[in-house]
């Protein structure tokens, strides 16, 4: 055999044991890794839960704020508006109509 052919059958017969140890020991790796993967997966759906969650919160204090100060406007503006006719009522003399 010449030194390529001795090369080659190498090659195949490295190939064939290496795939056939790793057809051996891949299952119990695989497994592993899918639950590394599943674990790590399982972690961060959590993480983004409690995130979501931590911003929803936030959300509702800010919408209960803004509730708070729209209904304090609204107070405002009926108060001054309330003022305004008061005011109005009682410098403007109102004119009774003629009857001609």
């Amino acid at each position: 055999m010449s030194r390529t052919g001795s090369f080659m059958a190498g090659l195949l017969i490295g190939g064939v044991v290496g795939a056939g140890v790793a057809l051996l020991v891949a299952p119990a790796a695989g497994k592993e890794t899918r639950k590394l993967i599943r674990d790590k997966v399982t972690e961060v759906l959590n993480e983004g839960k409690e995130e979501v969650e931590k911003v929803r919160e936030v959300v509702r204090e800010e919408l209960t704020k803004l509730a708070q100060s729209k209904d304090a406007l609204i107070e405002t503006v009926l108060d001054k508006v309330q003022n305004l006719k008061s005011r109005g009522e009682t410098e403007i003399p109102q004119e009774e109509p003629s009857v001609d």
